[in-house]
C-alpha cells in the first residue's frame, strides 16, 4: 500500500500529490512492477500521475493477502492505502448495495489517497485475493 495523509475529512477536492509521502522502496519483480504500473495506467486517476509519482507508489507497494469475505476498504473509513488486485476476486458495495466486481488488475482505493476524502465504498473479497 502506499500511504499518504489527507488533510480535510470530508472535502473531495483538488488533487494532492505534492504532499504525498512514500514508504521505503520493497523489492519487486519485474512481473509484479508490470500489473501494478499497468493497473495504474488503466485508471482515470492515478494515469495522471507524474511518472516520478507513478514509480515511487509502485516501489512502497507490499502484497497483502484476504480471505474470503474479509472486508479491503470500509466505506467512510479514512484512506491510507493504494491497493491493486493481483489475484482473486473482489466485490464493490456502497451504502449497502452490490456496485460491481473488480478482477486482477485493477487498481482502487485512490480517492481518498489522491483526494481529500473518505472512502466512498466498500471493497470485500469474493474469494481468497492476493492485493
Amino acid at each position: 500500500g502506499v500511504s499518504a495523509e489527507p488533510t480535510s475529512e470530508n472535502f473531495c477536492g483538488g488533487l494532492r500529490t505534492s504532499e504525498m509521502s512514500f514508504t521505503k522502496a520493497l523489492r519487486k519483480d519485474s512481473r509484479t512492477r508490470r500489473l501494478i504500473s499497468d493497473a495504474f495506467m488503466s485508471n482515470d486517476f492515478l494515469k495522471k500521475l507524474e511518472p516520478q509519482h507513478m514509480r515511487e507508489m509502485v516501489d512502497c507497494m507490499y502484497e497483502t493477502i484476504y480471505a474470503e469475505e474479509q472486508l479491503v476498504i470500509q466505506e467512510g473509513d479514512a484512506g491510507n492505502y493504494l491497493y491493486v488486485l493481483a489475484e482473486g476476486l473482489l466485490e464493490v458495495i456502497q451504502t449497502g448495495k452490490l456496485l460491481g466486481r473488480m478482477h486482477p488488475g485493477t487498481a482502487f482505493g485512490e480517492l481518498a489517497i489522491l483526494y481529500n476524502c473518505k472512502r466512498t465504498a466498500t471493497v470485500r473479497a469474493v474469494a481468497p485475493s492476493l492485493i
